[in-house]
């Protein structure tokens, strides 16, 4: 190992000499759970390592289009009506201990995130905890519906190699909605007590078929709580998988430790014996290591002081980019500043204050002067649904500087002349968004708007879902969905489950219903901008800009006698991305 010297300053981190054949990677997330079913395993440092130890017949890329592996098995859509989809599951598809995997795996996962087989709902508190657990326990509750499964609500057909599965109504994610999890076989064996993993698996697929309540309520329980890091960590041979590297070690909060999986036979095997996936440095600590040389890989937060520090380690490469899309949502009711019924119900008055309010947003200066520096590539943001692609929708607000003049004619024409408070939810604690909202509370005082600061009562997350009455905009980053689609129709129906602003349009309406009845992928983009149009027309969000990513690298070093080669080609990580597989393609030979 090249060990690499930070200029005036000294590291804690010593260098490891005789690491062979390992990378080590510090990223902030840590790993929570392998199952990609809940919501822990579909947290950034859980989907981080999923993306490496777990293959599947479908990821997702970056503009959130299904990108098939064939080595794993296919996904073909047989009818449109009804929408039946059949899995054929390659001969070469196999479980890390040696077990092959079978149409039981596939089975599990629509008995979990169908919900067609629970008895038990969660109940929540206002952080979101479950505080019914025992009652869970003690019945059937996988409590992980899919929005796109529980609309197949026939138990699938089975035959061989292939399970064929029958929807109930089109659902535009179905190339996505469903594929292998956790192992059948590990759950049988735990839940059942059945030790024979080909005798565990079938067990697991009678009791679906048979609505075996009992062994549901086990398998359930099982399947629920027993892939998670605390569980894993005094049971990791139960941590199974099916992609170029397998689990070998898991500190939960600390790290996770992944070696070469000998079972792999697709496309991209490991390059490394070893992958450390490390959670425990603060950023500037994620430096000090890479400078020490025991870290490899860093992906600390972007802030002038890390890039500030990394330009002082000798020989590293760094890497900025974007993550997640920081965007404006306007709250249209609760009684606020944008909800007709403050305007005796006038939603084109509402309509104006909303698209006057948003005018205001001075897009091309807060690119420039507060992320620019930490991310010279950085641009306006104009696409309206980015949890679809960074472009989905087509650049419907496209940059430029804040419109005032036009601000100020649609609040006249609109008969508005008091001074408008807005009530904006923020986490002022990020320097970035605190930066940002400042220069917005500036430009708007221009106009007449009143711009404050929300303080949570309840968090972030919660008072952004359940307190619509004490927030007027929310400046928030919108990830990447599992569902791209449904994402959409869920966020911006009327109605819909995560339509957290009370958004209602007769317009949107219209456009959503026909995108969630999109069975051909290429005919989704023309839905989507349908869909993007409307919301910009009638100012219900506003894209900013994309946040910013660093990754640092110990550079092109070459290896040195018993050492490990430099990372190669490394990107910056994107942990808001509801797939990081192709992140991890400098892992992987070939890919």
């Amino acid at each position: 190992m090249v060990a690499l010297v930070m200029v005036a300053a000294c590291t804690s981190e010593t260098p490891e000499p005789t690491r062979t054949d390992t990378v080590v990677v510090a990223v902030a997330a840590p790993f929570t759970s392998l199952n990609g079913g809940t919501a822990e395993g579909r947290g950034p440092g859980s989907t981080l390592v999923r993306s490496l130890v777990q293959a599947g017949f479908v990821s997702l890329d970056e503009d959130g289009s299904a990108v098939p592996d064939a080595g794993f098995g296919t996904v073909e859509k047989v009818s449109d009506a009804p929408l039946t989809v059949k899995y054929t599951i390659d001969p070469a598809a196999t479980w890390s201990d040696g077990t092959a995997v079978t149409t039981a795996d596939l089975l599990l996962e629509w008995a979990a995130r169908s919900g067609q087989l629970d008895d038990v709902t969660p109940e929540l508190d206002a952080q979101g905890g479950v505080i019914n657990n025992d009652e869970l326990d003690a019945g059937v509750a996988f409590a992980a519906a899919s929005p796109a499964l529980v609309q197949a609500q026939q138990l699938p057909a089975v035959e061989g190699a292939t399970l064929t599965l029958t929807y109930a109504t089109p659902v535009a994610d179905w190339q996505v909605a469903l594929d292998v999890n956790v192992p059948a076989h590990v759950v049988g064996q735990v839940a059942l007590g059945v030790e024979d993993p080909t005798e565990a698996a079938a067990a697991v697929s009678k009791a679906i078929a048979e609505e075996d309540k009992d062994a549901l309520s086990s398998i359930s329980k099982t399947w629920r709580a027993d892939f998670d890091a605390d569980a894993l960590a005094q049971h990791v041979d139960q941590a199974v998988s099916t992609g170029p590297y397998a689990v070998d070690l898991i500190v939960p909060g600390e790290r996770v430790e992944l070696v070469r999986n000998d079972e792999y036979q697709g496309d991209g095997a490991a390059r490394y014996e070893r992958v450390v996936v490390r959670s425990d440095l603060d950023p500037l600590d994620e430096v000090e290591a890479l400078a020490a040389g025991s870290v490899d890989v860093v992906t600390p937060a972007d802030t002038t002081d890390v890039l500030d520090a990394l330009a002082e380690v000798a020989g590293a490469h760094v890497r900025t980019g974007g993550d997640s899309t920081l965007q404006l949502q306007l709250q249209s009711a609760g009684g606020g500043a944008f909800d007709p019924a403050t305007y005796a119900g006038d939603a084109a008055v509402a309509s104006a204050v909303r698209r006057a309010f948003l005018l205001t947003v001075p897009r091309d200066a807060l690119v420039a002067t507060v992320v620019a520096p930490l991310w010279p590539e950085a641009v306006v943001a104009g696409a309206v649904l980015p949890t679809v692609g960074p472009d989905a929708g087509g650049d419907v607000a496209p940059s430029g500087p804040a419109d005032i003049a036009g601000a100020r004619r649609l609040l006249a024409e609109a008969g508005v002349t008091a001074p408008v408070t807005v009530q904006v939810l923020a986490n002022t604690a990020d320097p970035l968004r605190a930066k940002i909202l400042a220069l917005i509370t500036a430009s708007a005082s221009d106009v007449g708007f009143e711009v404050e600061p929300y303080t949570p009562v309840e968090g972030l997350g919660p008072d952004l879902a359940n307190a619509p009455s004490a927030w007027d905009a929310a400046l928030v980053p919108v990830p990447q969905d599992d569902l791209p689609v449904d994402s959409v129709v869920a966020r911006w129906r009327t109605g819909g489950a995560t339509n957290a602003t009370g958004w209602t349009d007769a317009a949107t309406d219209a456009a959503i219903n026909t995108l969630a009845q999109t069975l051909d992928p290429a005919a989704v983009e023309d839905q989507l901008a349908a869909v993007a149009q409307s919301l910009d027309a009638g100012g219900a969000a506003l894209s900013l800009v994309r946040q910013p990513i660093v990754v640092a690298t110990r550079g092109s070093a070459a290896a040195t006698a018993g050492s490990t080669p430099a990372a190669p080609d490394v990107q910056p990580l994107a942990l808001g991305r509801a797939d990081l597989t192709d992140w991890w393609s400098w892992a992987r030979t070939g890919a």
